[in-house]
């Protein structure tokens, strides 16, 4: 068996600059920059889908905030004819009052149903736009009235019973 010693390398020639070319703190041509399509995330774009995103939400707290008010007033004036422990026995209302019970379930359910819609949908849009940076002010504003409005209109219907309940006492 003989042993073969690999031959020695040859030396490093660095590549010629062109004419023009950036160069390195070495003396060989800089790597070309990286520079992101303008539809990437760090683009600025249209400010619609956040301004829209704010739209929605703002629209989901006021109905629910309109409906809710108006289904805790009206569950309010009930209290007239609840008994001491505070419960209500559907053969002592009067026949209109059966149809003021059935409004203020409808109502009611309308309020949250309007806002659950209306806030989910300024929710998840408020985030892709601020994600997206197509209105993101506006988006994060959209995400913030989402998340607390659901707090607003549940104060809006226990201010609503409570204001209802002010006249009967």
């Amino acid at each position: 068996m003989s042993s073969a010693t690999p031959p020695p390398p040859e030396p490093y020639d660095p590549p010629i600059a062109r004419a023009g070319a950036a160069e390195s703190a070495y003396g060989a041509p800089a790597a070309p920059a990286y520079a992101p399509p303008p539809s990437s995330r760090g683009a600025k774009g249209s400010r619609t889908l956040g301004l829209i995103a704010f739209l929605a939400s703002m629209l989901g707290v006021v109905v629910g905030i309109v409906c809710a008010l108006i289904a805790g007033l009206q569950s309010g004036s009930l209290a007239q004819y609840a008994d001491a422990s505070g419960e209500i026995d559907p053969s002592t209302l009067p026949p209109g009052t059966e149809q003021t019970a059935i409004l203020i379930a409808v109502l009611s359910v309308t309020a949250f149903a309007v806002y659950g819609i209306f806030g989910l949908w300024g929710f998840i849009q408020g985030i892709v736009a601020a994600v997206k940076n197509r209105g993101r002010g506006w988006g994060i504003a959209a995400v913030v009235i989402a998340v607390l409005g659901g707090i607003v209109v549940i104060v809006a219907f226990v201010g609503g019973v409570g204001l209802g309940v002010a006249p009967s006492m």
